[in-house]
């Protein structure tokens, strides 16, 4: 990847630009007599109950009241706990990270195209835009919970492509997770695998001469 061959970069979103963690929430609701967060029965919910692949049917596109209607189904004992998840869901976000929300602006500025591919659920991801203004600056977003269809399917960055007008070969993708940065690489985009934080990911943009 050399300075000059890359003109577009897409932003992933959770753990990118804003961090995301359900054991925010429900750190605060299992807690020992001394008022401390009872880790291990935070660490059985997220993996018995509200588990990530529970999670990931809703950025696929099902809805939260299907989705607790099933867990509710599931966990008859623990319908008040489940339906914090989502009630509850922008605790799960303590804010953005702001050094990549930094460089996304400063590439804008710099008029660069900066599209967003991100697994959110649809009603999830409404909400979270209203909270942070930058997720409504992208030039373009792909939302799976929207399309029916989650990183790291092909298909999914063929739609971004197609939809935001990106070459793969001139564009950057920046995302955390390493099984999505294989897929979009196979497809023949540049990637940054964003676990070094923003200042890695800025070094790497100033080395291509887009900051």
């Amino acid at each position: 990847m050399s300075a000059g061959s890359v003109d577009a970069v897409v932003f992933d979103v959770g753990m990118v630009l804003i961090e995301w963690d359900p054991r925010h929430v429900y750190r605060k609701i299992f807690t020992r007599d001394d008022g401390s967060p009872d880790e291990d029965r935070v660490d059985w919910f997220l993996g018995t109950v509200c588990t990530m692949e529970w999670n990931i049917r809703q950025d696929l596109g099902r809805s939260i009241a299907e989705a607790n209607a099933e867990a509710f189904e599931r966990h008859p004992d623990w319908k008040d706990e489940i339906a914090a998840y989502y009630s509850r869901f922008q605790e799960m976000i303590p804010g953005p990270i702001e050094g990549t929300v930094a460089a996304m602006r400063a590439l804008k500025a710099r008029g660069v195209k900066v599209p967003g591919l991100t697994n959110f659920g649809r009603e999830t991801f409404a909400e979270t835009a209203k909270r942070f203004d930058f997720l409504n600056e992208f030039d373009g977003v792909v939302v799976s919970g929207e399309e029916g269809v989650i990183k790291p399917d092909p298909a999914i960055f063929e739609l971004l492509a197609e939809r935001c007008g990106l070459v793969p070969e001139r564009t950057l993708f920046v995302d955390d997770s390493a099984k999505n940065i294989e897929s979009a690489g196979r497809l023949g985009f540049h990637t940054h695998h964003f676990t070094r934080g923003p200042d890695a990911l800025r070094a790497d943009l100033v080395a291509l001469g887009l900051l």
